[in-house]
């Protein structure tokens, strides 16, 4: 069964305002409620990352340690991945596939697995963005 889309309107200006750096997490505010945490992310903020010319929008914190991603690595395809890049907590070492969130072969990290076992490794939300009528929607299933 297909994840059910459900597209909310952000307050990101527009696509072409998103940053531009290549491959780098950069976080962007989006004030959707389903993302706002009062505690940890009070602005609904997304991790934003380009990698040859795709964007590619997910949680602003790591699904395993909840530290935010904005000092997460982007590295190359592995084997594992096929020909998508991955993404690497800078903290845990977590590891998730850029495009769907998978976790995969964790690459190392500053903790080196001793707080987190292979059992507790979550999938990272990815979501879609897109652009109508001049305002930025995200896709949080």
């Amino acid at each position: 069964s297909k994840p059910k889309s459900n597209w909310v309107q952000t307050s990101i200006p527009s696509i072409k305002s998103l940053p531009s750096e290549k491959n780098v997490v950069k976080l962007v505010d989006t004030q959707v409620p389903s993302l706002i945490n009062k505690q940890t992310n009070p602005t609904g903020a997304v991790s934003i990352v380009n990698y040859e010319d795709k964007t590619y929008c997910f949680s602003s914190g790591c699904a395993s340690c909840q530290i935010p991603l904005t000092k997460g690595k982007v590295l190359e395809p592995s084997d594992e991945t096929n020909d998508e890049a991955r993404l690497q907590c800078d903290f845990c070492g977590a590891t998730y596939n850029l495009r769907t969130g998978a976790p995969v072969q964790k690459e190392g990290g500053k903790l080196f697995g001793f707080l987190f076992s292979k059992g507790e490794e979550k999938e990272l939300p990815v979501y879609g963005l897109g652009e109508q009528g001049g305002k930025v929607f995200i896709n949080v299933p």
